[in-house]
């Protein structure tokens, strides 16, 4: 953990572990608080009715989302059922839970999951190594983040990667298992669906139960909403004392009616295979493999549970002939983990390893296909250097910008989580550094081609690349783990020696996020501008968030922070998602909501739109330097500025001269100057000679590198623009590398 905090880093540093040491102090007696609860009433119930109020979620017709229960999350559930699962059945209660028992979890459990990241801490304060120190950041990030979001993707499209991913894999499962990936992803699919069907049945009823005007009634309608109940409302209301009131009676049938989750959250085999019209031994194997026995986990240390729980794997629990599922959601948000062990039991995890890589590749291609389609895209194109043979995953160029995509398919392992701290190293070398360092490699190649460099100039030109046109390189490293938390930590890569000096990180995000960028992002230059963007953002502030907040961000403000960022250095970002959640989660819910999209104003809009249809010489160039010029609430005031300009040169008859000229000053120094000229038709023969005059004068005064002029006509204005021209200083203009 870092510290540092300026002058008071040591009295912060006493006073944080002062704190972590009185909480560690209390964990003893929180385990045995939990144990005791765990031995004398039904863990099955307990369990249950814990994962119902801590998981279910009401969405809105606005695709928000409302949970039962704040502060409870999947990793706290995770981790009561792995505690539950370490005692054999013969220790298990034999007393339902009870609402002062279900209160107790939900203070409990949260603590002892604190308590845990604590241990940790204290451990790791008397490191004083830097690079050890930002090693064990780097570490925390990634299992802080790993034990927090649970879901790699939104649901529709987890289960779209993962059906491309493992079908083709079928028939070697098959022979070695005698079930297939497409098996375990139908029998989990069913599982999930037949449990939130009983789930969203029983909250139906109980709304209807709950609606009735009085403690009798209620009564009443809880017989007729819950036919299978034993006895007649006559025998409940002999049970409850006389004059109890209706919220008295409400909590009751509602500590009544929890003690249904057990069995609402529990299948069988045959239920199962009734559904997908399986053999039913074929879905008992599957049920078999994702579920542990009580007991099972005996062996297991408690603290280890934070960072690789087997119920992460294997979600399920095995109890008398049936399978209780209180997460079946957690079956898909570990689904990679699962079919990586399914693969080494049927020791076919070298062909599965191949299939990764292969996929990543293949599914990075399509993806930048379907949001480029002018691209010229090529393919794990290969050159060489001294001799030595390199390969780029993806290469896609788009008028004067390069895009390039490297696909790595490693693993992070549960010893890297762990705390293998050579494992780690190898790990984020692997996933996040080695690519980076490939993808710059040719991107200096680029670079130097167009500075006329004979032997890059051999290597562009191997891969049909014209370097004279390259304006921007672009570069990403697509995974098939989620490491987006390591967006934001450059400072602790640096430190712990895994970046080489001078070296710019190309960001390395999961493949689900790259389909979402794409689909919300889904015009070229939009596109091309966030990536254009993210690396100067990334690079300027220390961010916590992951990926699909930054496009949040970009959503709201096209990156266009202005010369107010300058003013701070620090950012928090998460949770900036939040309508990129509502839309997705909505879509899945069958709700339809408008997608969500960069804020444009109608004017930048209608250019860039021009500038995609048209396709002019520099067109990506021109759409980035536009959006870049102003943010979304300077946007309108270009529009009036140009409103105002427009009247005072239809006022004027003579010919146009500087008092026609708009120019928006750029907010930092590294972007370019964007310029309008405003003309009345009848000078239009002289538009070319005013543009070209204008831009050089521009060019020389503000020092800039980069010009982009629009030419509107004053008698035609609905037309975005009529002539546009990019004109740079070649000796300035060096291709940005940017990640």
């Amino acid at each position: 953990m870092n510290f540092s905090i300026g002058e008071r880093h040591e009295e912060f540093k006493q006073a944080v572990l002062k704190s972590a040491l009185e909480d560690v102090e209390k964990y003893p007696a929180l385990l045995d608080q939990l144990f005791g609860v765990l031995k004398e009433r039904m863990p099955e119930s307990v369990v249950s009715t814990f994962a119902f109020y801590g998981t279910r979620a009401a969405i809105n017709n606005k695709g928000e989302t409302r949970t039962l229960t704040k502060g409870i999350e999947q990793h706290h559930i995770e981790l009561l059922q792995g505690m539950a699962l370490t005692l054999p059945v013969v220790q298990w209660g034999k007393a339902p839970s009870t609402a002062d028992v279900l209160q107790t979890l939900f203070d409990s459990v949260p603590q002892i999951s604190d308590t845990i990241f604590k241990r940790r801490l204290i451990a790791e304060a008397d490191e004083v190594n830097d690079g050890q120190k930002a090693l064990m950041a780097l570490q925390e990030k990634i299992r802080l983040h790993t034990q927090a979001v649970r879901n790699w993707g939104y649901f529709s499209e987890v289960k779209q990667i993962c059906r491309e991913l493992y079908a083709s894999l079928d028939a070697k499962l098959e022979a070695a298992a005698g079930y297939t990936f497409s098996d375990i992803l139908d029998v989990s699919e069913s599982v999930l669906t037949t449990i939130e069907q009983r789930g969203d049945g029983y909250m139906d009823a109980l709304k209807r139960v709950l609606s009735a005007r009085d403690g009798k009634t209620m009564i009443e309608s809880y017989f007729r909403e819950f036919p299978d109940l034993v006895g007649t409302p006559e025998d409940l209301l002999d049970v409850i004392p006389e004059g109890t009131s209706r919220e008295g009676v409400m909590g009751f049938l509602m500590s009544h009616a929890d003690l249904r989750h057990s069995a609402n959250m529990s299948v069988t085999a045959a239920e199962i295979a009734s559904i997908t019209d399986k053999e039913e031994e074929r879905v008992e194997r599957i049920l078999r493999m994702l579920s542990i026995e009580p007991g099972e986990l005996a062996d297991h240390k408690i603290e280890h549970m934070f960072l690789s729980n087997p119920v992460w794997a294997r979600p399920g629990i095995y109890l008398r002939g049936e399978y209780m599922f209180v997460m079946p959601q957690a079956i898909f948000s570990h689904i990679n983990e699962i079919m990586w062990n399914v693969a080494i039991s049927a020791k076919i995890e070298s062909d599965l390893s191949d299939r990764r890589a292969t996929y990543l590749e293949d599914k990075t291609e399509s993806v930048i296909r379907s949001v480029l389609p002018t691209a010229a895209i090529t393919k794990n194109a290969k050159w060489i250097v001294g001799g030595q043979q390199f390969e780029t995953d993806i290469i896609a160029v788009v008028d004067k910008t390069v895009f390039i995509a490297e696909a790595k398919s490693h693993r992070l392992t549960p010893q890297g989580l762990r705390g293998a701290p050579d494992r780690l190293k190898r790990h984020l070398n692997d996933m996040v550094v080695a690519p980076s360092i490939q993808s710059e490699r040719l991107a200096k190649h680029i670079v130097a081609a167009r500075a006329g460099d004979a032997d890059s100039l051999r290597i562009t030109q191997s891969l049909s690349l014209d370097a004279e046109k390259v304006d921007q390189i672009i570069r990403i490293s697509l995974t098939l783990d989620d490491l987006s938390v390591l967006s934001s930590s450059e400072e602790e890569l640096e430190k712990a020696g895994l970046i080489p000096d001078g070296h710019n990180l190309a960001p390395a995000m999961h493949i689900a996020d790259l389909c979402c960028i794409a689909d919300i992002l889904e015009e070229e230059i939009p596109f091309l501008h966030y990536f254009s963007e993210r690396f100067h953002f990334q690079k300027h502030f220390e961010i916590f968030g992951d990926e699909l907040d930054f496009l949040g961000v970009y959503l709201s403000t096209g990156f266009n922070l202005g010369a107010e960022q300058e003013d701070f250095h620090r950012l928090m970002v998460s949770g900036m998602s939040g309508t990129i959640d509502r839309y997705y989660n909505a879509r899945d819910a069958g709700i339809q909501l408008r997608k969500p999209a960069p804020t444009i104003h109608r004017s930048y809009k209608e250019i860039i739109d021009k500038l995609a249809r048209t396709k002019p010489d520099g067109w990506t160039t021109m759409g980035i330097f536009i959006l870049s010029s102003a943010s979304p609430e300077e946007q309108p005031k270009v529009e009036r500025g140009l409103n105002r300009l427009r009247q005072s040169v239809m006022r004027k008859k003579t010919k146009s001269g500087h008092d026609c000229f708009m120019e928006i000053l750029p907010p930092l120094n590294r972007k370019a100057t964007v310029g309008f000229y405003v003309h009345q038709a009848a000078h239009a023969n002289l538009r070319r000679e005013h543009m070209e005059h204008f831009a050089a004068e521009a060019l020389e005064r503000d020092d800039a590198a980069s010009c982009v002029l629009f030419a509107k006509n004053t008698d035609n204005w609905s037309s975005p623009y009529e002539a546009v021209l990019l004109v740079q200083r070649r000796e300035r203009v060096e291709p940005e590398i940017k990640s």
